[in-house]
């Protein structure tokens, strides 16, 4: 214990030492005006603890502030550094653990001028003296809290958990222990939580109970009409009609679209890809520009569309979430539209492999062509990628993306139409009001020497706008599409050059590739 104390001391000195040499104690009496200690958390079982020291740096006396189960040895200090061992009592009452409990010490000066902050955490039976609630009961309660139902219908079982009713209200239950399935009646112990939305769900400990019975019908609030402006602070059936494109449930001339955030375990979405679908199910949060749902059910209206070819670059992750790196090329988030931080790192399409193979690779494997950086040959120069998408281009670098050629197109088809979602690139976050990218791109449909360029309509973006996707859906009018077809999405002519010819900076990002015809 001494030994890693004395490791973290090292750290402290070089932070605390101005404070430590020019404290005058003749003006503060001796008085602390600076504490810092080498943790800030320290946690516990419930009984038979052993003790735990930490170190606290001062500049002047200290003192100490704890609940009578921590003993804090010694409680007052001086100037310089003190082992301080903290000794907690045994959480039993009446023979049992008794609820855990949270305190947090405070070390300070007298006149409190500056502090430092330890909590500490002991475990104990946090269903202890429990009463059943009702799901509107838990929603009021504060996240962490112990929550016991009683008599919880099962609406649908979801791949994560489930989803149950009290008759009145709803509530999303997941964790490992959440094997409840649809038409039984249960009772259970679980934790409240709140998600990243801000909506409540518990994550299950037990089930304590487990029966048939009657499942109560819960009506459904249609959100189609009103999906952009639908928002609820709690838990509710909604639905919504619109053409499902794959990922998500889109409905004509409104902004917003419908996601999955979990699916009832007896539908598979995938295979609806191209059809008119109402989708019933919990509210889940809405996050610009999807509302989130967790499909309960499913009513197929019919095919809208033949997709021809489709594409999320998902195949890319896999190159991704095994990536090992150090400084920026540790982050793990990797999305930069998600997040709008265009400063997360941005691995090269050729340098993270599995098993020898580059995402270049695998997607060549796919029929895809790569190109850029002034060599126009497939070797993917000044392309990266993230979660799920492709960012195009570099400094003086830049890309193209052409698709697989297309078998299911036969000897030729006419009225197709491609869409996906592309974004400039912006140096730098919002706060930095740096420009976007003056970037135009064009799609170019090749068959064999024949070329027809469609323009693309290039977004005005202001300075520090937020990153956001924004689709293309365009008709490919005038030309016959077969199975030779190539279609190619790149920079226009003057910004796009074989040989470096062109300077600057015209980066992009491209995901969600779709070839499809609307249904007659």
């Amino acid at each position: 214990m001494k030994i890693r104390i004395n490791s973290l001391l090292l750290s402290l000195a070089v932070a605390f030492g101005c404070l430590l040499t020019s404290c005058d104690n003749d003006d503060n009496g001796g008085v602390a005006e600076a504490v810092m200690g080498s943790t800030r958390s320290l946690e516990f079982p419930v009984s038979d603890a052993v003790p735990t020291m930490i170190a606290v740096v001062s500049d002047g006396f200290w003192q100490c502030e704890a609940p009578d189960w921590i003993t804090v040895t010694p409680g007052s200090g001086g100037a310089g550094t003190t082992d301080v061992t903290i000794e907690v009592s045994d959480n039993i009452r009446d023979g049992a653990a008794d609820l855990p409990r949270k305190a947090v010490l405070k070390f300070h000066g007298d006149q409190k001028r500056s502090f430092f902050e330890v909590t500490v955490r002991q475990e104990g039976d946090k269903f202890r003296d429990i009463k059943p609630s009702s799901i509107a009961d838990m929603n009021a309660m504060e996240e962490e809290a112990a929550v016991e139902f009683e008599n919880l219908a099962v609406l649908a079982q979801t791949n994560n958990g489930f989803v149950g009713t009290d008759g009145t209200d709803l509530v999303y239950v997941t964790g490992e222990a959440a094997q409840a399935r649809a038409g039984q009646i249960i009772s259970m112990l679980g934790t409240k939580m709140d998600s990243d939305t801000r909506l409540p769900f518990v994550i299950c400990d037990r089930l304590t109970d487990v029966r048939s019975g009657d499942v109560p019908s819960i009506p459904a609030t249609d959100i189609t009409a009103d999906i952009d402006s639908y928002k609820s602070g709690t838990r509710t059936l909604i639905k919504a009609t619109g053409i499902f494109d794959g990922s998500k449930l889109n409905i004509e001339g409104k902004t917003m679209s419908v996601t999955a955030e979990d699916c009832n375990t007896d539908i598979k979405l995938s295979d609806f890809t191209g059809h008119v679908l109402t989708l019933t199910g919990v509210y889940s949060g809405t996050a610009s520009p999807v509302v989130r749902m967790i499909v309960t059910g499913l009513e197929d209206l019919g095919l809208n569309e033949t997709i021809y070819f489709q594409s999320n670059f998902d195949i890319v992750w896999a190159f991704l979430a095994d990536w090992k790196g150090s400084g920026d090329n540790a982050v793990k988030n990797l999305d930069a539209m998600g997040c709008d931080n265009d400063n997360v790192y941005l691995p090269n399409i050729t340098t993270p492999k599995v098993s020898g193979v580059s995402a270049l690779d695998a997607l060549k494997n796919k029929g895809w062509i790569i190109c850029g950086g002034g060599d126009l040959t497939g070797k993917g120069t000044g392309c990266n990628f993230q979660k799920f998408y492709l960012k195009m281009g570099s400094s003086n670098k830049q890309n193209s993306a052409t698709l697989p050629k297309i078998e299911q197109l036969g000897d030729g088809a006419t009225g197709i139409r491609l869409s996906f979602d592309w974004s400039p690139w912006r140096d730098k976050g919002p706060a930095d009001m740096k420009p976007y990218d003056k970037t135009e791109i064009v799609v170019i449909v090749k068959n064999g020497a024949s070329e027809t360029q469609f323009p693309v309509s290039t977004p005005s973006l202001a300075a520090g706008e937020k990153l956001r996707w924004h689709n293309v859906d365009m008709e490919l009018s005038g030309v016959t599409l077969n199975k030779d077809t190539r279609i190619e999405i790149r920079n226009i002519d003057s910004q796009f050059l074989p040989n470096g010819a062109v300077s600057g900076t015209f980066r992009w990002f491209l995901n969600n590739v779709k070839v499809y015809k609307p249904k007659d």
